[in-house]
Order: C-alpha cells, then structure tokens, then sequence
C-alpha cells in the first residue's frame, strides 16, 4: 500500500505579534518621527532603573528576589517603550493624514474593533465640496462624524441626524466634524471624545439600532473621492 505523502500546512503569515508590530512601528516612526525611538528608549531606561532600585530595596538585595526584580522591570521597560510608540505612531498617522478626504475614517476604524459598530465607509458625501459623514452605533447611541469645510459639512451632518431620529426615535444623537480650516474637533482628538459619551444604550439595544438604520444605508453607491483608503489605514487599536 502506497505511502501517504504528508500535506505540509502553509505557513502563517506573520505580523500579528507584539515585536512584529514592534518592528513595524519603529520603520514607520523613523521616517515620520525620528525622535520617537530616544524618546521611548529613555522612559523605558526610567522605568527598568526604578523598578530596579524598588526590587533591591524591598529584597534586601536577595539573590533569586533580585532576579524576579530584574525580569519584572525588563518587561515593564518594554511594554513602557511599546505603548509609547504606539501613541507617537498614532499621533504621526493622524497628523500625516489630517488633511486627506475619508481621514474620519481612521478614527472609525479604532472605534469599531471593540463596542462600537458600523462601517468606516461614509453614509452621506457631497460629491462637490467632498464633505463626508461617517456614522457609528455604540453605548452612547449614535455619533455621526463629519469632515470638510465649515458650513457645508454641518449641513451634511445636520441632514443625517434628522434621517436617523426619524428612524430611531429616542435614541441619543451625538454630531462631531472636523475641517481643514481649524473647526470642529482636531481629527486626533476625536476618538478621545466619541470614548468619553456618557453610556445609554446596552448590546441588544445597539444591535437593534443598528440593524434599523441600515435601512436608510446607501454607501454601496457612494463616489468616494480619492484619498485615504479606509479598508487600509487604520490607526493602532492601543491607542487612548
């Protein structure tokens, strides 16, 4: 009887883990922000020294109290450095990008990996001013975020909480938008306040939301301008 011949499982594509979004990070801050690295090396040192200094004290300089010290404070300094990083990265992205249409985008992205549901596709779009209206469903109701000039992407966003008041009646309506011409709320500041809304709806509640409002979803047929593409970029789920 023949041998079976093993079938060899492809391998994993890497890039998940922790150092390889290490690695990423530091190749992607070396060219937006050179400072970055020495300015995440240097709290990690702080960390590493002052968990060291505690370690000896409240050991007595014992051997094996020591090493558990030591071990401690490496992997503090790292995850010290990691997340510093990160929010350098984070801020670098939004920076970088705070100009381009579908820039809401990146901040829909971070939001909807965890409570918050929705599409980081537009709603709404005014294929001549190219205003955007990006929407969401999460613990505190529904948050409609707008990009483009002052006047015209409010209109947008004033026009897409009626439509969803009227499907969802009762349910609380939060605007933000944000413009090239200083308006609004800074695109990096964003997440931060859509995070910080007071809590109202539970997860049956923004799955039934959510559910009624797409009814009124067209963005299959949006002509989304060129810019950001918000399958894409996205900034990292660690930021705060």
């Amino acid at each position: 009887m023949a041998k079976k011949e093993k079938v060899k499982k492809p391998k994993q594509p890497k890039g998940n883990g922790m150092f390889a979004q290490f690695r990423q990070q530091a190749k992607f801050l070396k060219e937006v922000d050179p400072k970055a690295m020495p300015v995440g090396i240097l709290f990690a040192s702080i960390a590493f020294v002052v968990l060291v200094v505690v370690g000896a004290l409240v050991s007595g300089l014992n051997f094996l109290g020591m090493v558990i010290w030591v071990v401690l404070a490496i992997v503090t300094a790292y995850l010290t450095l990691l997340l510093t990083m990160t929010r350098r990265a984070n801020t670098a992205i939004f920076k970088k990008y705070e100009d381009e249409p579908g820039r809401v985008s990146i901040t829909v992205g971070t939001l909807t990996r965890r409570r918050w549901k929705g599409s980081n596709q537009p709603v709404a779009i005014n294929a001549r001013t190219k205003d955007m209206v990006f929407r969401i469903v999460g613990p505190a109701g529904v948050v409609l975020m707008a990009e483009g000039s002052k006047t015209s992407a409010r209109a947008l966003l004033e026009d897409e909480r009626r439509k969803v008041q009227r499907l969802a009646s009762g349910v609380t309506v939060h605007t933000f938008f944000t413009s090239q011409d200083g308006e609004g709320v800074p695109l990096a500041d964003l997440h931060k306040k859509v995070s910080k809304l007071k809590r109202s709806l539970n997860r049956a509640e923004i799955k039934a939301v959510q559910n009624r409002l797409a009814s009124i979803d067209s963005r299959s047929g949006l002509p989304i301008p060129k810019g950001i593409d918000p399958t894409k970029m996205r900034a990292s789920r660690r930021i705060q």
